[in-house]
């Protein structure tokens, strides 16, 4: 099978300019022709979104972008991806939608659905170490969201961050990862609150005693 570089110099797509797409070059483990050929197999409008040579270069070029960009760098993502695909219908997928379809759910890990494991980690607060968990990675998910988070936040606050957490999990496990390791928190829309320098405050409470007529 060639390497994603050969591949990619085959098709003249130019991935010298981008250094992360360049490095993903190296772990794909997948060909572009193939999957080609199976949406071909697939879509009887392949033949319509790719009409001739030219517009099939285009698209193979767009397409080997699109996955590597999207982190769609192995065989078992691809499977994934065209399960869907043959459940899809007739029309062909664009290429980011064909990257939505490789990136595994939790049930496609036979792990239960984010709903089902939220419900688990809200169940198992009271007993989050003496609990059973159906799999390692809602364990993880409720470690990283926080008990606290679980118990005192808003449901939609601490089902979205659960979620987000969840997927993450998910992720791991699909590239074979420690599902342990440390996951960066998600950005909050909350600013961090920082003290305003002295200067900065005297003239403030010398605006507001002037307003008062104390200055």
């Amino acid at each position: 099978m060639k390497s994603m570089n050969q591949l990619a110099r085959s098709h003249r797509v130019p991935v010298h300019p981008v250094a992360d797409v360049t490095s993903l070059n190296q772990q794909a483990a997948y060909d572009i022709n193939d999957i080609f050929k199976s949406l071909r197999a697939v879509f009887p409008t392949f033949r319509l979104t790719f009409p001739d040579d030219e517009s099939l270069r285009v698209g193979k070029k767009v397409w080997v972008k699109t996955l590597l960009e999207g982190k769609i760098t192995s065989l078992s993502q691809i499977a994934v991806g065209m399960r869907r695909a043959r459940a899809s219908g007739d029309f062909m997928p664009s290429a980011g939608k064909f990257a939505e379809w490789c990136r595994p759910t939790a049930e496609d890990l036979g792990l239960p659905s984010r709903e089902a494991a939220y419900a688990e980690a809200i169940g198992n607060l009271g007993q989050i170490i003496t609990a059973k968990w159906s799999h390692a990675a809602v364990f993880e998910a409720v470690k990283i969201t926080t008990c606290y988070t679980l118990k005192n936040s808003a449901e939609r606050d601490s089902r979205a961050l659960f979620y987000r957490n969840y997927a993450v999990m998910i992720d791991r496990l699909m590239h074979g990862e420690i599902l342990s390791a440390v996951v960066p928190k998600a950005i909050t829309a909350v600013p961090e609150f920082r003290a305003a320098p002295p200067e900065v405050e005297r003239d403030y409470l010398d605006q507001l005693k002037r307003k008062v007529g104390l200055l």
